[in-house]
């Protein structure tokens, strides 16, 4: 008997981006320029393993005499601006030096199901209306939350709905925390469980402010004119969010994170410009916006991709259930859900939280509707206990 061990020894990896340089090297069997290609990607390859490592042994015994004894290092990282520093042939290899961006991708332990999971995506709170007279960016609490849902389905990995219209936050200064009526700050939302998506994101535009340059003129006479609009010269504005994913099913928050940049606002400061309107993309302002904007929905694909696809259990009779998710999920069937029961507890503050106890069964899709699935069990769902509300996950 063959016994396959296959053992995680390390994962290194460094959370921001940052700018490397390496080398990268390839034999010359043939043709110059397919020696050149491949040192180029083994530079680029060079360079992702300098933002994140994953080391996997893989062991093949065979009784009790090793057979194989592979390791393998694996890499995920956003590489951008490569920039060629020097290239060279000598000795029968080629070599290619190159400077290149690099983001870490966050890896997953658990990717195993193709799910589209469905989001939930409100509107996002603006902490001061004021900072949008310029351009008339009013708009920007609803379309904003749009340039989410859009990009995610574009995605095809998500199933984004429009929950645009919804605040989630009475006092966005201090969200996503709120005190409760013992005055402790709580980040558990109920409304996120009245939404009907497995998971909810939301945010807030914390900053859209014109910045001053008196720092940099402080003995210019005519800075003043910079800040009142009276100069020709385009003023910097900034341009600062957070973003938020709450679990739709417990409200527990899940992903956080901050984005701020900015850019010169070289538009005309009466005109009614719009968030997220052509002329609002065009300007330099605007190309700021749209690439910090795909950074900060990329980390969100990439916090949902890391999390399990569940449903709500709608109905039980007999051994059959019927599961609330939508056929856009991509559910088949001949797949299958590990069943958990649910159930609810007060934590020290009287407030409910939601606790999911695995029976170790599993329920096979049998039936896909547009609004719900068929799923059908070993042995009857009250022999279970298994019952409306509970929960299918897939990992």
């Amino acid at each position: 008997m063959k016994i396959i061990l296959i053992l995680l020894l390390s994962w290194v990896s460094f959370a921001n981006a940052f700018v490397v340089e390496v080398e990268g090297q390839a034999p010359i069997n043939g043709s110059i320029n397919q020696a050149r290609q491949q040192a180029l990607e083994d530079a680029m390859r060079q360079a992702s393993l300098r933002a994140e490592a994953h080391v996997v042994s893989t062991q093949l015994m065979s009784k009790g005499a090793m057979e194989q004894d592979q390791v393998e290092i694996k890499s995920q990282a956003k590489i951008k601006d490569v920039e060629v520093l020097w290239e060279d042939s000598q000795g029968g290899l080629y070599s290619v030096a190159i400077r290149a961006d690099v983001k870490p991708v966050q890896m997953c332990q658990n990717q195993g199901n193709h799910f589209r999971k469905a989001v939930a995506v409100t509107g996002f709170g603006l902490v001061s209306a004021k900072q949008t007279s310029l351009g008339q960016l009013q708009n920007i609490e609803q379309d904003l939350a749009r340039v989410f849902i859009n990009t995610l389905n574009d995605g095809g990995q998500m199933h984004a709905l429009d929950a645009s219209h919804i605040g989630l936050y009475a006092n966005p200064a201090y969200a996503p925390s709120s005190q409760n009526q013992q005055r402790h700050l709580t980040t558990s939302m109920t409304l996120a469980q009245n939404l009907g998506a497995q998971y909810i994101v939301s945010g807030i535009v914390r900053g859209l402010d014109t910045l001053s340059s008196v720092s940099d003129k402080a003995h210019s006479e005519d800075s003043w004119l910079t800040l009142t609009g009276l100069t020709d010269e385009p003023a910097k504005r900034q341009f600062a969010i957070d973003v938020f994913v709450h679990d739709g099913f417990s409200g527990a928050l899940i992903f956080s994170n901050s984005y701020a940049t900015q850019g010169k606002w070289n538009l005309d400061r009466m005109a009614n410009v719009r968030f997220a309107s052509p002329a609002f993309w065009q300007s330099h302002y605007g190309h700021s916006v749209k690439d910090l904007l795909a950074n900060a929905i990329d980390d969100v694909s990439m916090s949902l991709r890391c999390q399990p696809f569940m449903a709500k259990i709608i109905k039980t009779e007999g051994k059959r259930l019927h599961i609330e998710a939508l056929a856009g999920a991509g559910i088949r069937p001949g797949d299958k859900f590990s069943i958990y029961r649910s159930g609810t507890f007060y934590n020290l503050d009287l407030e409910p939280r939601v606790e999911l106890t695995n029976t170790d069964m599993k329920a096979t899709v049998k039936q896909v509707q547009p609004q719900f699935i068929v799923a059908d069990l070993a042995m009857s769902a009250q022999q279970l206990s298994i019952q409306r509300d509970d929960i299918v996950i897939a990992w």
